[in-house]
């Protein structure tokens, strides 16, 4: 199989794998229940992840640019697809839920789930891919052929997962989704070369204190603060991430899914998600096994642990 090949295949695994299934919205038991669950996820994800990552080539690479094109994602899957930035009893807005509701949008759950897709639906499998396989860095996966039937699929993917939300947000609510997507779009032909303009000492600290504030922006701090201080400390954390990845992208990404995948997993198991306990942690410690190896691959030296 060709590495090209190997790298669209793990890319296109990691985004729902990471996003769905580790992030607690697809249990793992419920892959096995419903076996068509996940190849539809894929579809969606997969092809995303993939003209994401495509676009941010074109754009020159800058962590900027793959923030703002995470963002820009994350909107568009939300907003605009399975329309949760809306829909005022979506089951997942849990402590959101009555929060941050302004003008028929729910704004913190708007803000603070597009700074998780940025990172666990497109950054990280991007970065990780991009570390197990350095030589296709900057490299296009696809081409102009399957740069089409990319977006074919992903369209047609997002037309399935559209008849599958029953909530129909007015066209005034929809215009919110398109103007922010094109917005995002905008700033990131914009900045899309450049890197955040900071760089945290310790990457890996910076990586786990980021995907924290983020799971404790969702689940907390609705609890203690006004909307417009949550979302700031949500968009302040997704911002600490790529600054992170100035340094060592490595350490900096292995910090972020220590808490998503060990903390957050564990948490899960606690209240009831069976599997996610196991899936998580193992799934962690065979990434830092295999980023670990293909480090030491590429500079000859044993690496010292995070």
């Amino acid at each position: 199989m060709r590495q090209e090949t190997r790298a669209v295949l793990l890319l296109t695994f990691l985004s729902p794998f990471l996003a769905e299934v580790l992030g607690g919205s697809t249990h793992p038991l419920q892959l096995v229940v419903q076996p068509l669950s996940f190849p539809l996820l894929w579809l969606f994800y997969g092809s995303g992840v993939l003209l994401i990552r495509e676009a941010w080539i074109r754009l020159g690479r800058g962590k900027v640019g793959l923030m703002l094109l995470g963002a820009l994602y994350g909107v568009v899957e939300e907003g605009l697809v399975i329309r949760s930035w809306f829909d005022p009893n979506w089951p997942d807005l849990g402590a959101l839920k009555d929060y941050g509701r302004v003008f028929g949008v729910n704004t913190s759950w708007a803000v603070l789930l597009t700074a998780y897709h940025a990172t666990m639906s497109i950054a990280l499998p991007i970065l990780i891919v991009e570390l197990l396989y350095p030589e296709l860095r900057g490299k296009s996966l696809i081409g102009k052929r399957g740069a089409l039937l990319t977006t074919i699929a992903f369209c047609t993917s997002a037309f399935a997962f559209a008849h599958l939300t029953r909530y129909v947000p007015s066209p005034g609510q929809y215009s919110v989704a398109i103007l922010s997507a094109l917005a995002l779009f905008l700033l990131a032909k914009k900045f899309g070369s450049r890197d955040v303009p900071f760089t945290p000492s310790r990457p890996f600290t910076a990586g786990f204190i980021s995907g924290a504030t983020i799971f404790t922006a969702l689940a907390f701090l609705p609890k203690v603060l006004p909307p417009l201080a949550t979302d700031a400390v949500g968009t302040l954390a997704l911002v600490l991430f790529f600054a992170s990845l100035n340094g060592d992208e490595r350490r900096a990404v292995l910090g972020f899914l220590a808490f998503w995948l060990v903390v957050y997993d564990v948490l899960l198991e606690l209240i009831g998600v069976l599997g996610e306990a196991i899936l998580g942690p193992l799934s962690y410690a065979l990434l830092f096994m295999r980023l670990g190896t293909a480090d030491r691959a590429r500079t000859g030296q044993p690496r010292a642990e995070p």
